[in-house]
């Protein structure tokens, strides 16, 4: 059984994040962890609970889930997730990282706020750096699902891996998934022949996803790359990895961090 676990720092971004973490749990089959990063006063609930009714056995309702429980709810035959809640409002990263890797988490979702991060947030760069799982950053405004997913990469230098774990995640929803090409920084463009040869004898077949597309972009900015997939390739996820190529010219200016924000869609970064 797949785990996501979910970084709750107690912000309406947070609880948006868990409403789209909680959809995706429900498509792949897999159950949620909640990682509260802040103190409260009810006593620490980390106890597996199932859903139905919203109310644990004492009464007490983790928190992203309070106030809205219509979208916590399955329909007939759906997977219904279990939720365990996991506080870490100490040594924060350290714990969110000795637990994701003890627990072969499969996936790390953290709300974005709309403007400054909150004084609690945890430092994703840190836990990335340390992990083996992607961890999907979610705008606060964001509330769709999965219709395209797009990994940007220089397709000479594609992971299968990425690849494996987007086309497992585009399966559940039946969404398309676009590998597009981008040239690194100081590679020469791909001739699309090539490409496409590279990409059908190299990718596609070891992949077998029959919904996988591929696109050779020319465009060199990231930035209007990027608004071409949002805006004419209708792309809802965009994936990229860590200190990789184009991750870091998708980074907040001035940001302490080089993990990729100012995207209106949610971002997938996976592990160097």
């Amino acid at each position: 059984m797949k785990t996501i676990l979910v970084i709750d720092d107690g912000s309406a971004s947070a609880t948006n994040a868990t409403h789209l973490a909680f959809n995706i749990a429900k498509h792949i089959g897999a159950n949620l962890v909640l990682a509260r990063i802040y103190p409260v006063k009810q006593p620490s609930f980390s106890k597996a609970l199932q859903l139905a009714g919203h109310v644990a056995a004492d009464g007490y309702i983790p928190g992203p889930l309070r106030g809205q429980p219509a979208n916590f709810s399955v329909k007939e035959g759906e997977h219904m997730p279990l939720i365990e809640e996991l506080e870490v409002s100490s040594d924060t990263e350290a714990q969110l990282i000795a637990y994701i890797n003890k627990n072969c988490v499969w996936m790390v979702i953290k709300g974005l706020p709309e403007s400054a991060p909150f004084n609690r947030d945890v430092k994703v760069q840190a836990v990335l750096n340390r992990i083996s799982c992607p961890v999907m950053l979610v705008p606060l405004k964001f509330d769709g699902g999965f219709e395209r997913l797009v990994y940007t990469a220089d397709l000479r230098y594609c992971r299968l891996n990425v690849l494996k774990h987007l086309a497992s995640l585009a399966q559940a929803f039946q969404a398309d998934l676009l590998l597009a090409h981008i040239s690194a920084k100081g590679l020469p463009h791909i001739e699309q022949n090539y490409a496409l040869t590279l990409f059908s004898d190299e990718i596609s077949k070891k992949i077998g996803y029959e919904r996988l597309f591929f696109s050779n972009t020319k465009e060199r900015d990231m930035s209007r790359a990027v608004d071409v997939m949002i805006h004419n390739m209708h792309a809802d996820l965009l994936a990229v990895v860590h200190h990789r190529f184009h991750c870091e010219q998708l980074r907040t200016e001035g940001s302490d961090t080089s993990v990729p924000v100012q995207v209106g869609i949610p971002v997938l970064v996976f592990p160097y």
